[in-house]
């Protein structure tokens, strides 16, 4: 599997010839993806319906070429819905906080049990705060972490009590290369 972040929050994830885009901002990256996924509704495009890509923007569950993927509701801002979605692609069970601005609730915990990444935004303001984020992501110790929405990395791995993050272009990992409840922090850098 391959994790490349483009901007932001959106994140490109692919194994084999399926991909998966995360809050994508532009149309052209949906040429061969599997689907787009988005974690603020109403989402940063417009899907037009063209194309093999399938669209979500809300809450539910959803199967789409033997990834599974599920959705909840984290609230409901200023006329903007945000969702956390885990996915499941090929025995890997991904985690996407998105743009959420609170600590999930309890349930949350066992909705995303057994995450082997979880993708979170890490910047603070006007995002969840490092410290809540910190506290949440250590009753689900997954196996990786990778922030997105930051400016500052320094005061998430302050809460996380990591002096640094592991620097990356791309994550590229199988399932047998994570380790449970490791807790690794990847930077990976914005391809812009």
């Amino acid at each position: 599997m391959i994790i490349t972040r483009q901007e932001e929050n959106y994140i490109k994830i692919q194994s084999g010839d399926t991909t998966l885009l995360i809050d994508p901002t532009s149309q052209r990256s949906f040429k061969g993806a599997a689907a787009a996924i988005n974690t603020v509704r109403p989402s940063y495009i417009e899907y037009d319906g063209l194309g093999d890509c399938f669209w979500i923007d809300h809450q539910g569950e959803y199967e789409i070429q033997g990834i599974h993927i599920r959705g909840w509701s984290a609230g409901n801002e200023e006329g903007t819905e945000k969702t956390i979605y885990r996915i499941e692609f090929d025995d890997i069970i991904l985690s996407i906080l998105g743009h959420i601005t609170q600590e999930p609730s309890k349930e949350f915990i066992e909705y995303l049990d057994g995450t082997d990444i979880m993708i979170v935004p890490a910047g603070g303001k006007p995002w969840v705060s490092q410290v809540s984020l910190a506290k949440f992501i250590r009753q689900i110790e997954p196996s990786v972490i990778i922030p997105s929405l930051f400016k500052d990395l320094k005061p998430f791995l302050k809460e996380c009590n990591v002096a640094e993050a592991i620097q990356e272009e791309k994550f590229v990992f199988k399932k047998k290369d994570l380790t449970t409840g490791a807790m690794e922090i990847r930077n990976i850098e914005e391809k812009k």
